[in-house]
């Protein structure tokens, strides 16, 4: 996990070739799989709907939620 201090609606960049995540239910459960993904082609903007506990910040792209791991996520200033 990246030490970076985000907030709800802070604008943040994701690199090419990170994969975002959609859960059915959420994804705390350590039983949950997705059900849904996207590999970026580029590098993108996404706006910090979350900050998840454990490993993902919860992003809006793309007028969708995704679960993006906390590693693959950087702070836009």
């Amino acid at each position: 996990m990246t030490g970076l201090d985000l907030t709800k609606g802070d604008l943040v960049f994701i690199p090419s070739e990170v994969t975002l995540l959609q859960f059915q239910h959420n994804a705390d459960s350590k039983d949950e799989h997705p059900n849904k993904w996207l590999k970026t082609e580029k590098p993108v903007h996404a706006l910090l709907a979350k900050n998840e506990k454990g490993y993902y910040y919860k992003v809006l792209y793309e007028g969708q939620y995704w679960f993006v791991d906390k590693s693959s996520v950087y702070e836009c200033k």
